[in-house]
């Protein structure tokens, strides 16, 4: 099976938890710090983060925090890649993955800043071409709705890692992708709205997001080392590299390049820990850059503003997460693509910022920011990492039983239908498009673009394998009124029915 981008497989995680089970607790031995400085509230935290990133395996980190305009805390841990022992500094450039959504919030405010777009008039009156599944959310959809995910679709996440495209063909595709809620009927997390959004803004500014997002925040703000691909990012003399673990060993792995799946504005932002700041000091100032007003008010206050609730007392706005604690208002959110995560904080009644980057597929950042944030609201530390591991775990034990259950429904000792070489041939779905099933023994390979899946045979014509992030899943093959394989039936998004790959057909 291939590598998962952006997720951690339960089995990954499960071998670091258990290493990571010694290491002392984040922070842990901190008081509150009500009545004393910003500067002092920081003290001992370097051998905090350290620690953390021993526990948790962490090659490299890059923290920083901003307070009222003034940056407190930039700088690295560790190491860039465990090839070269490069050091992590502040300007070493990280990718920020699903934090990228932010930026594509704010490139659509500055559109409608420019009288260009609103965020309350359907798409189609921009795109009339675009199409989703559901007519009525074709025709009624916004740019409000693309960015807060009320979409009625679910994430449809496999595509985005599987099949090579232009951003233009996957806006085409997603009309084939099936919707499991009605249109705004609830929060459901999808990055595909955030790739329309983006390459709406950019097509109203007769441009391209890239564009956009480099004339309209990186320079007004000064982010000199940011950028918005994998190929920028390594003409940086100083860029972390990705890495995974494997059998509770750090290694390097591959870097993701969202551009290549048509992905770019839902996550394929890179930047330092300093450029970082002077984003969130943007955010904490209602859109100014040293007294010039780059996003209006108006519209940052937008982008800030609850739009869709997601549970008791979290909603979502506009590429933020929103909610309260102990009585604060709180901005957040993270981002993950393969071997990084990463973890972004405001606290705008505060004009406290806190972001976390590293890189490696790990809890460190969110563990780290929430550690910041009491440690600056003078709040005694809760034990974050204690939390996150025993989560984790409760992810790798509810795996083990999907696994137990579906050896439970197995029939034993039945065949295929046909030899498995008549199972062989070409497949294709509108969204994904081709692909290619062939023999690997006694199983089968199914290869996508950029992913492959080993097929296991389960019972009958029902094949068993492993999606990402190492969910057991049953692909089924149908035999037609000839005979002969019709189709094969995969279950790519578990929230609606099995997408239909039909045999032979183009």
């Amino acid at each position: 099976m291939g590598s998962t981008p952006g997720k951690l497989r339960a089995s990954t995680l499960a071998v670091l938890i258990l290493a990571s089970l010694a290491a002392p607790t984040l922070c842990r031995a901190a008081s509150a710090q009500t009545g004393t400085t910003p500067e002092s509230a920081l003290v001992g935290v370097d051998a905090d983060i350290e620690r953390a990133m021993t526990g948790l395996h962490v090659p490299g980190a890059s923290v920083g925090v901003i307070q009222n305009g003034k940056v407190i805390l930039a700088k690295g841990y560790g190491i860039r890649d465990i090839a070269s022992n490069d050091p992590v500094d502040a300007d070493t450039v990280f990718t920020i993955g699903s934090m990228t959504k932010s930026f594509t919030a704010t490139a659509a405010a500055a559109m409608m800043d420019d009288g260009k777009l609103d965020w309350d008039k359907p798409v189609v009156n921009y795109l009339p071409w675009f199409r989703l599944y559901d007519p009525v959310a074709t025709q009624l959809i916004t740019p409000r709705d693309l960015l807060s995910h009320r979409s009625g679709l679910p994430s449809h996440d496999f595509i985005r890692i599987s099949t090579y495209m232009t951003r233009e063909d996957l806006l085409h595709r997603i009309r084939f992708l099936e919707p499991n809620l009605t249109f705004r009927q609830a929060y459901e997390y999808n990055s595909l709205m955030y790739t329309v959004a983006g390459y709406l803004a950019g097509y109203v500014n007769e441009s391209s997001w890239e564009a956009l997002v480099r004339q309209r925040i990186f320079l007004p703000l000064g982010m000199n080392s940011s950028s918005t691909s994998i190929a920028e990012m390594q003409r940086s003399k100083n860029f972390a590299h990705p890495h995974t673990l494997v059998d509770g060993r750090v290694v390097t792995t591959y870097f993701y390049d969202q551009q290549r799946f048509g992905m770019g504005p839902s996550g394929s932002v890179n930047s330092s820990i300093n450029d970082m700041l002077k984003y969130l000091a943007f955010h904490l100032s209602d859109g100014k850059v040293e007294g010039h007003q780059v996003i209006s008010t108006a519209q940052m206050r937008e982008m800030h503003k609850e739009t869709v609730i997601i549970g008791d007392s979290t909603d979502y706005a506009l590429g933020w997460i929103v909610s309260s604690y102990h009585g604060h208002r709180v901005l957040e959110h993270s981002g993950a693509v393969n071997g990084f995560t990463s973890y972004v904080i405001l606290l705008p009644e505060d004009k406290i910022g806190i972001v976390v980057l590293n890189n490696l597929a790990s809890p460190l950042p969110r563990t780290i920011t929430s550690d910041l944030r009491d440690r600056l609201m003078g709040i005694p530390p809760g034990d974050y990492l204690e939390k996150v591991l025993a989560n984790e775990t409760d992810e790798d034990r509810r795996e083990k039983q999907a696994r137990a259950k579906l050896e439970e429904a197995r029939i034993p000792n039945t065949k295929t239908t046909l030899p498995l070489a008549e199972y062989a041939g070409i497949y294709f779905h509108p969204a994904y498009g081709k692909i290619h099933v062939t023999v690997d023994g006694d199983g089968l390979k199914v290869q996508f673009d950029a992913y492959q899946l080993d097929l296991k045979h389960y019972h009958h014509d029902t094949f068993s394998y492993d999606a990402p992030p190492g969910r057991p899943n049953l692909a089924q093959f149908q035999i037609g009124e000839s005979g002969k394989v019709s189709a094969l039936l995969l279950p790519l998004e578990p929230s609606v029915k099995p997408l239909t790959f039909v045999k032979g057909s183009q």
